[in-house]
């Protein structure tokens, strides 16, 4: 994300994108051909900062130009990590004062040789522009502050349980061995049981895991496929150990050592309650509800502002519906798919294959990522522009059971309604 103040940053790439426009305003209105002269107000400050007022103290001036010890602190937050060590304490606050003095002779040398007037530089500032705002749109327009409610969360982890289970566990202990035969014995010391050859004198005697031995050869709990400290190849352990009961075991092999397991304790695996589920569902959850909060504005913001192509790009050029959504249909991947649906839909509004487009791409949303919530909004927009189509019937009745519990993953009507 881009932070607030990088806006400010680039306050004179702004700057400079009005300026060439009020460029070609002067060499229309002086007749010129083609030529470009300095805009008289060109603005390019501030270089530092967050565009907020600034009682710090100036520490430095190039120029007309004053670096505060405000701007100092920003410019250093703006750094890579990597980066800020190098201008710890006092040296090396002068030293960043110093880069930073060298930015502003550089960006003056570039100002008074009217470099923004060349074509590469002129292009960069109006993408870096574009750029910043559209995200600054995204991530502080419409996401800021915002994220699922308690209900919409709720609902997902309702609609997703099977997603959310709390894994089984195993508590064991373990006499670790270099050969086959000691562990043999060690095992056959332990099923014989009394004095001298209870757990710990058979572990002290037996057990070449020193790490594990200071504990009581107790490894902890451990879930299929867990990581144990001080075990070789401790994955394919606790897959060997997962699946035994409680109680002691014969020996077993792994990485070339043998092992003697006692499994002591056991948790089955369970469904997740809500509480204990939350965090991960709203992690879960997080990317297709933000990028359906951004949908949902282009959609709303498409309608309220005048969206018009002309030229060979006007509605009713180039391929027809019907190619579009023959294309669409052979299309393998179901981003290309969905783009090319979209098209009939916003170039072709009054076609017989506007609605149809609309089903499929909520089909498609479901066929390839599961994804419920662009599904619901292409149903939405289908039943609310075309309530008199011949799919109407079957996409209300996929709309509403989107979110059954009882249909995990509904792929078709057909599968729905069995």
């Amino acid at each position: 994300m881009f932070a607030v103040r990088r806006l400010f940053i680039f306050l004179l790439i702004v700057s400079s994108a009005a300026f060439l426009a009020s460029c070609q305003d002067d060499a229309s209105s002086s007749g010129g051909s083609g030529s470009r002269s300095i805009a008289r107000n060109f603005q390019w400050q501030p270089l530092f900062g967050d565009g907020a007022n600034d009682a710090s103290g100036v520490v430095a001036r190039v120029g007309d130009i004053e670096i505060t010890a405000r701007d100092l602190e920003l410019y250093l937050d703006e750094l890579p990590s990597s980066q800020k060590n190098r201008y710890a304490g006092p040296e090396g606050s002068r030293l960043l004062l110093k880069r930073m003095v060298e930015k502003v002779l550089m960006v003056q040398g570039a100002v008074e040789n009217k470099l923004y007037n060349d074509q590469d530089v002129a292009r960069t500032i109006i993408t870096q522009r574009r750029n910043t705002l559209e995200s600054a749109m995204i991530n502080y327009g419409l996401l800021r502050g915002r994220k699922p409610s308690e209900d919409q969360v709720r609902e997902y982890f309702m609609n997703n349980r099977g997603n959310y289970r709390q894994l089984g566990i195993v508590n064991a202990r373990h006499i670790e061995c270099l050969t086959k035969t000691d562990a043999e014995k060690a095992y056959q010391r332990l099923l014989k049981g009394g004095k001298g050859n209870d757990w710990m004198n058979v572990l002290m005697a037996m057990s070449v895991n020193e790490e594990t031995k200071s504990s009581e050869g107790n490894v902890g709990w451990f879930n299929q496929g867990g990581v144990i400290p001080h075990i070789q190849d401790s994955e394919k352990f606790t897959n060997e150990v997962y699946g035994m009961k409680i109680g002691l075991h014969p020996p077993f092999i792994i990485k070339n050592r043998w092992h003697v397991v006692e499994v002591l304790r056991k948790e089955n695996q369970r469904p997740m309650t809500f509480s204990e589920a939350k965090v991960k569902v709203e992690l879960d959850m997080l990317p297709a509800w933000q990028d359906a909060v951004v949908k949902d504005y282009l959609l709303s913001a498409r309608k309220s502002h005048s969206v018009e192509m002309m030229g060979d790009f006007a509605p009713g050029k180039g391929l027809t519906a019907e190619e579009l959504f023959t294309r669409a249909l052979s299309a393998a991947d179901g981003a290309r798919k969905i783009e090319l649906l979209n098209l009939i839909h916003t170039d072709y509004p009054e076609s017989d294959r506007a609605d149809d487009a609309l089903f499929l791409a909520a089909t498609v949303a479901l066929d390839t990522w599961s994804d419920v919530k662009v599904a619901e909004r292409y149903l939405r927009i289908m039943l609310e522009e075309y309530p008199d189509s011949e799919l109407a019937e079957d996409a209300r009745f996929l709309k509403d059971n989107l979110y059954n519990p009882e249909v995990l993953n509904p792929k078709s009507i057909e599968d729905l309604r069995k």
